[in-house]
């Protein structure tokens, strides 16, 4: 049932693609030490795959998260997205879509529904504003987020970004955290890229599992078609 989703929902995304609108589609293999999300890390080393489509301010895709040794708390999850860029000026834009998340786990809600709003600003560092609402499991996250690129050369380049933000969930107590980022990103072609680097995350919840401060690797290898 559950692949049957996930391949459904990538043939639907496939299909779309080959329409006769211009598709932009992006497809990514990432790996992480740890897969840490919202400041809170949730499983050891884990494979990340992404397909992404657009087509003008419209965009939809799937991301999965594959540890490589599963446990009961966290055995990997795809995310099933579709969205909207809204465009208010050259300086300001909202996105708007919601994500649907399907665990394998089924001691737990299997699938969630989880709508986000964000407001972009294409200022200096980038910041964004997101809100997040899991309507399944009652869950709000709010983030605030910057990011700036430094050309080292024309095929090199250094990513610095930084996150803050809180989790509130219906059943626990509110808590922060704070997250870090800095890759090395290398231009291989027009289409490809390879980005390679350092993660770093800490926050305030005692309780759950996954919270305290956590260092990490990642890369990711990307090509856009």
């Amino acid at each position: 049932m559950k692949t049957a989703f996930r391949l459904n929902f990538i043939a639907l995304i496939l299909v779309l693609a080959n329409t006769c609108f211009a598709v932009d589609i992006a497809t990514k293999v990432g790996f992480e030490s740890a897969y840490v999300s919202y400041g809170t890390k949730f499983a050891e080393e884990t494979w990340i795959p992404m397909l992404d489509i657009s087509q003008g301010d419209y965009y939809a895709g799937i991301w999965g998260y594959l540890p490589t040794q599963k446990k009961k708390s966290f055995e990997g999850e795809w995310d099933f997205f579709a969205g909207r860029t809204l465009k208010v000026n050259k300086l300001l834009s909202f996105d708007l879509g919601a994500t649907v998340y399907r665990y394998p786990r089924t001691d737990v809600d299997n699938t969630t529904v989880e709508g986000f709003l964000w407001v972009n600003f294409d200022t200096t560092l980038s910041p964004k504003l997101k809100l997040f609402y899991d309507a399944t499991v009652k869950n709000w996250i709010g983030e605030a987020m910057v990011a700036h690129t430094f050309a080292l050369n024309k095929t090199t380049a250094f990513l610095l970004e930084g996150r803050g933000g809180f989790r509130r969930p219906e059943s626990h107590q509110e808590w922060y955290y704070a997250s870090a980022k800095a890759d090395v990103v290398f231009t291989l072609s027009p289409k490809a890229k390879l980005s390679i680097g350092l993660r770093s995350t800490n926050n305030t919840d005692k309780a759950a599992v996954g919270h305290g401060l956590v260092n990490w690797y990642g890369m990711n290898l990307g090509y856009s078609w």
